[in-house]
């Protein structure tokens, strides 16, 4: 169907976003990483404090990807929203950077707050072009390489930042040496939004005359507002609510794992790093495997077999004191944690070919209202129940979103424009 020109067109294409997104996401595991450590040691904040803090960069996420959807479906040009993205997250990494070596814990609030309003002007039109350039039946795979992307990205600056860190820590405690590694993740972040505006050409799609579409024509009439059927509307307005407690609850006791592992099994930063790196190389080899895995799965099944396992895992994970033991629990949990997304994702992106970025939009914007509320509420049950208790908390709920999972996938799977039948 295809002449090779315009494949190897749309190919190269993509190619070249998979390797901005490396470049603007290497301070990513770093700073997740630091972060919440520094504000626990060396500005004493509270668990609740850390949440307000992790939930700073999901409230200017929120507010961005409130409008952003809608922007990228209207916007002659994705390319210039990705592009104040980047810049927008350069000059959070600044801030942080300011604000480390002048120890002030409000400037890590005002950093995350920048870098997650910013970050929905880049992922929101990033992910929609990712779908415009990918094949339905493989654009799992696609998201998979993405998020491998993104991986491959956080280790190496994960690399370069802990390596900068322990390197110079054997010389000097000097914080404007130590965290240096901060500002090259800015400068990454400003050249990544320069290379996209210059070398990725957003008129490339892949199109397919044999994509089965259930929209019709009168939805196409009129782009301004929804036409679906009404129990696919009843379906998103379940699937929003799913979002949104899912989203809460993936966030109780996600941003203070690392604490937990310092506080409760080793207090040695390099044993810590350890734990923490293997969970990123997984994620670089596997992402784009899952993202095959997911394809192949039905919906229902796909469910019941991430949820329980995530919930069985995470049991374990916070009842063993044997750090090769943990580390391996991790790395399962974070297999777990990919393959969920990308399932996801897969999902959100067969809704409406039209509408796809407004539902991107939307869903990002109750996905990042439950990631506001849940590291607050996770810092919060911690301070009061101690560090086990978010884990706890996570596991319960997590097996009792099932039922609402198999509801969202019944409601929508008869009505999505694009089937889960695989092309002839």
């Amino acid at each position: 169907m295809f002449s090779k020109d315009s494949t190897d067109r749309y190919t190269a294409d993509f190619n070249i976003m998979i390797k901005i997104a490396i470049l603007t996401s290497l301070g990513f595991f770093f700073m997740g990483f630091l972060i919440p450590i520094i504000s626990r040691q060396n500005m004493n904040a509270t668990g609740l404090e850390i949440g307000l803090i992790i939930s700073a960069m999901v409230i200017g996420f929120t507010l961005s990807s409130s409008f952003v959807g809608v922007l990228t479906d209207r916007t002659k040009s994705k390319r210039l929203l990705i592009f104040i993205g980047s810049m927008g997250r350069g000059i959070s990494y600044v801030i942080f950077y300011i604000s480390i070596i002048i120890n002030v814990l409000i400037g890590m609030w005002v950093g995350m707050f920048i870098l997650g309003f910013f970050a929905g002007f880049f992922w929101i039109p990033f992910d929609t072009l990712i779908a415009e350039k990918s094949n339905k039946n493989n654009r799992s795979q696609a998201f998979g390489k993405r998020d491998s992307a993104n991986a491959i990205g956080q280790v190496i600056g994960g690399l370069i930042g802990f390596g900068i860190l322990l390197t110079v820590g054997i010389f000097t405690d000097n914080p404007f040496y130590l965290y240096s590694a901060i500002l090259i993740f800015g400068s990454a972040n400003f050249i990544a939004g320069i290379l996209f505006m210059r070398y990725v050409d957003e008129s490339i799609k892949f199109y397919d005359d044999n994509v089965v579409s259930n929209e019709n024509e009168d939805d196409k009439i009129d782009s301004s507002i929804f036409k679906f059927p009404k129990p696919m509307i009843v379906g998103l307005l379940v699937l929003f609510s799913v979002v949104l407690m899912a989203s809460i609850n993936g966030n109780l006791a996600k941003p203070f794992l690392n604490i937990y592992i310092i506080e409760n099994l080793s207090d040695n930063l390099y044993i810590v790093i350890l734990i923490y790196l293997p969970s990123g190389l997984l994620a670089t080899f596997l992402a784009p495997k899952l993202g095959e895995i997911v394809d192949k799965l039905e919906p229902r099944i796909a469910i019941v077999m991430l949820s329980l396992s995530g919930a069985i895992v995470t049991w374990f994970l916070i009842n063993t004191q044997n750090l090769v033991l943990f580390t391996i629990l991790l790395l399962i949990d974070i297999t777990i944690a990919i393959s969920s997304g990308l399932l996801f994702r897969n999902l959100l992106s067969r809704i409406t070919i039209e509408h796809r970025g407004k539902i991107l939009g939307i869903c990002s914007f109750f996905a990042n209202v439950g990631s506001i509320i849940g590291p607050i509420l996770g810092g919060f049950v911690w301070d009061i129940s101690g560090p086990k208790a978010p884990f706890i908390v996570s596991i319960f709920v997590e097996l009792c979103l099932i039922p609402l999972y198999f509801i969202v996938v019944h409601l929508l799977l008869p009505h999505v424009a694009e089937t889960y039948e695989k092309d002839e």
